[in-house]
């Protein structure tokens, strides 16, 4: 039999996904899943949307656009950021992907050569140390844990190399919900400037911001590193349109066009029909749709941190933006649950779908073996039941 390429043993299945593809399966079954395992809304899209959509498709908007999206959609996309940060984008500097996980592919592709180190903050998006090794990089992990799950300038630098060739940053953090400090990336983007660094900056939750806290964006907070930081972020998030795939990256002329290069021979455009909606949705740029959801997330935070409260031994990392709460159970590892001893956080979390019909994401696929990610972006009555069988289920651990 013929051989895979060797590449493939670097690539497994999404840790986020296994836990609701089996909470789908026993939804099949009929049996009732509370699923907080979702990394998306549960909101219906803003009307501008459906309704710009509807009207590109009666139009018959089904040829290719341009590799990197429409014209008027990249400078839409970059007034925006010039607007939002203070610092000029060019249409030039801005370019559409099929979601912002391609934009991270297309800046690991183009940035990174076999034997590069890249800083990765742990816990981690799920994807951010694969696509490293998948160009024959090598992710090089720094733990924030002992930091509140914020990034220190001090602990990067303490993992520089001359191997170094890039950092990653994603704040608001997935899978932790918190908000990276403004004095922290200014220490980050002048280390990044004094040891030549690329800088990939995810901020695809930077319109989802719990109240009482600000995002900080570090070209905003230090527009001399623009020219060697990659921005990525979506419309998935802020407009409810996981499954619509649009996602942008700003970053150097240079940079932009070594990604058209590379997308042409991938994907080649993003969904057209997503650009025309969404740049609807920037021409109206109306509020209204994230205020409500920002306000519902809000309120939801609160419901969910008060039932939180009741569960003995967990401790959860500071919400304050994205739609998660990450879960410290390590007081439960090594405890019996009835006549099960509990082995490990993966173990925990099969333990909790089976025995309690309640899915979370262990947070091994994070890169922590001591939390678990629960979305709150549920309905109340969701979170109200989820939360109760979670609390029945730690309280019985002893």
């Amino acid at each position: 039999m013929t051989t895979l390429a060797e590449r493939t043993r670097l690539i497994t299945p999404p840790g986020t996904s296994k836990m609701r593809v089996l909470a789908n399966e026993l939804k099949a079954a009929g049996i009732h899943v509370v699923n907080f395992a979702a990394g998306e809304l549960d909101f219906d899209t803003s009307p501008v949307v459906k309704t710009a959509a509807k009207a590109a498709i009666d139009a018959g908007r089904n040829t290719y656009t341009p590799t990197l999206g429409l014209a008027s959609l990249r400078k839409a996309v970059a007034k925006r950021i010039s607007a939002r940060l203070g610092v000029d984008y060019a249409p030039g500097e801005v370019g559409l992907t099929a979601g912002a996980k391609q934009a991270l592919y297309n800046a690991a592709m183009v940035l990174l050569n076999p034997g590069d180190e890249v800083i990765v903050p742990q816990p981690y998006w799920v994807t951010f140390p694969t696509q490293v090794e998948i160009c024959g990089a090598i992710p090089v992990f720094v733990d924030t844990r002992d930091n509140g799950y914020r990034l220190l300038a001090s602990s990067v630098e303490r993992s520089l190399t001359p191997r170094t060739r890039a950092i990653i940053i994603n704040s608001p953090n997935n899978p932790t919900g918190t908000l990276y400090e403004e004095r922290e990336l200014k220490k980050i983007a002048r280390l990044a400037i004094a040891h030549n660094l690329w800088i990939i900056f995810d901020e695809c939750y930077a319109e989802l911001i719990r109240d009482g806290h600000q995002h900080g964006n570090i070209v905003q907070l230090c527009p001399e590193v623009k020219e060697r930081t990659i921005l990525v972020n979506s419309f998935s998030k802020s407009l409810a349109l996981t499954g619509w795939r649009l996602g942008y990256v700003a970053a150097p002329e240079a940079v932009i066009k070594a990604m058209e290069n590379l997308q042409g021979h991938t994907t080649s455009n993003p969904n057209s029909i997503s650009q025309y909606a969404v740049e609807a949705a920037l021409a109206d740029d109306d509020t209204a749709f994230i205020d409500e959801v920002n306000r519902r997330l809000q309120a939801r935070l609160l419901l969910a941190h008060e039932l939180v409260t009741h569960m003995e031994g967990i401790v959860a990392a500071p919400a304050e933006g994205a739609f998660y709460l990450f879960l410290n159970i390590q007081s439960k590892i090594g405890r019996r649950f009835g006549d099960v001893v509990v082995r490990d956080v993966d173990h925990l979390c099969e333990l909790l779908l089976s025995q309690a019909r309640v899915a979370v994401v262990s947070g091994s696929a994070f890169g922590d073996a001591s939390g678990i990610r629960v979305s709150y972006a549920i309905s109340d009555d969701d979170i109200r039941e989820g939360l109760t069988r979670m609390t029945e289920f730690f309280n019985s651990i002893h």
